[in-house]
């Protein structure tokens, strides 16, 4: 066959390896030569290409409606490629927010329980990377624009962990963005499982193929499924019973004992025993700028949660705090709607400092409802954060935005935040 990889990222490598591999004529492509890539020669992108290759595998950061696509004879996402060269059980995990942690945790678990078991998708490597070793279970955090070029993409379990306004940019609304993670469960049967928040409005009541397991924080569940009561999670349905304790919200948000839920549900499932699962949560330190306990300066808490990159993550960290919040804002815009967050917690926040690209649209629309103002920078974020707080308050960077106008990544922004915090550090004790 001859295949088109588009894009040199570390997906598209990969897969033009394992295509070539297997006896294939490939092409690697892209709209700019990078500098070298090892054993594979790059053309530059072309509309003959497109028109040459039998199928062409997009790059997840190539739009669907980029208009070489329509001369393609056939479109495949890397991971519709890469299922079908898996023999193990696929474990898919989607959702605005949660699915790192949560498809991390199950990797986790099932690794504890002692079972054969690989990791990939969105989270690296890249999901075909796992094609060569096989393992028994394959456990992938899976992206709407992976989801975009699906097309018999079949999980054994697949989980939507929540949907939330995000990548307005990319996408026209956000019934099309939900259209896109709902795909996630198109394929399976009724020997199949699909786990959903029943807490999300989105998710609720939409119609399945598959055998229904839910979970909440907010009830208990009816049917099978899982909630949290005094620390621990309780089983319900046709496997009713006492599941693993977790952390206190506090200590690691409370999206992470969301994730833990959906893990703890699909451990069940799979044969993972509570205790195992127990020993795993007690013990899981955050995903690093994932609500990140950074340092504490004269009794006010600096948390880096740069990694919420959408309005529904910062949600989840706001939801957390009892404490007053110092909050840090904005980046590159993603087109979710902050007045709703600043009404439904303005009674916490006590001050919001809004930085990057957005900070005109942010400003102009929690302006009337909280107490805010624009920083040039994150150092100047930090130091005016730091000085509006009391002891007792939390500083909590949960920007809500892309990183990509100010910072080369969430990484990279949340690493900036932890040097500045550390700056402030230093300056107090040399007082």
């Amino acid at each position: 066959m001859r295949i088109v990889v588009w894009g040199t990222g570390i997906t598209g490598i990969m897969t033009a390896r394992v295509m070539m591999s297997r006896g294939h004529e490939v092409r690697l492509v892209d709209e700019k030569i990078p500098t070298s890539v090892p054993d594979i020669p790059v053309r530059l992108l072309a509309e003959e290409d497109l028109v040459w290759a039998d199928l062409v595998i997009p790059s997840p950061g190539v739009p669907q409606h980029h208009p070489l696509l329509a001369r393609a004879k056939k479109v495949l996402s890397e991971i519709e490629v890469a299922a079908g060269l898996l023999s193990g059980r696929l474990i898919a995990i989607t959702g605005t927010n949660g699915k790192t942690t949560t498809t991390t945790l199950i990797h986790k678990i099932l690794r504890a329980q002692g079972f054969d078991a690989g990791i990939g998708g969105n989270i690296s490597p890249p999901l075909i990377s796992l094609v060569e070793a096989d393992p028994a279970y394959v456990v992938a955090e899976i992206s709407s624009f992976q989801l975009e070029w699906i097309e018999r993409f079949r999980p054994y379990i697949s989980i939507c962990m929540n949907i939330t306004p995000d990548h307005l940019d990319r996408y026209r609304s956000m019934e099309e963005y939900t259209l896109y993670k709902l795909r996630i469960f198109e394929n399976q049967a009724e020997s199949d499982i699909a786990i959903i928040n029943d807490d999300d409005p989105h998710l609720k009541d939409i119609p399945l193929k598959a055998r229904r397991v839910v979970f909440s924080m907010h009830h208990p569940t009816v049917g099978d499924g899982a909630y949290v009561q005094n620390a621990r999670i309780v089983f319900t349905g046709s496997f009713a019973g006492a599941g693993p304790r977790v952390p206190p919200p506090e200590k690691v948000g409370g999206g992470v004992i969301e994730d833990m839920l959906a893990t703890a549900l699909s451990g069940r499932l799979l044969g993972v025993s509570s205790e195992v699962m127990e020993e795993v949560f007690l013990s899981f330190k955050v995903i690093h700028h994932r609500f990140e306990f950074v340092e504490a300066i004269d009794g006010i808490t600096f948390i880096d949660d740069s990694k919420a990159t959408n309005v529904g993550a910062l949600d989840k960290a706001l939801s957390t705090l009892s404490s007053k919040v110092i909050i840090i804002l904005g980046g590159k815009d993603k087109g979710g709607d902050f007045s709703d967050i600043a009404k439904r917690y303005r009674g916490a926040i006590r001050k919001a400092y809004v930085i990057g690209e957005a900070t005109g649209r942010i400003t102009g629309e929690i302006a009337g409802i909280v107490d805010c103002g624009a920083a040039r920078d994150m150092e100047e974020a930090v130091h005016l954060a730091y000085g509006s707080a009391s002891p007792g308050d939390v500083v909590l960077l949960s920007p809500g935005c892309a990183s990509f106008d100010m910072f080369n990544s969430y990484a990279h922004r949340g690493e900036v935040f932890q040097e500045c915090v550390r700056g402030l550090l230093k300056t107090e004790h040399a007082r």
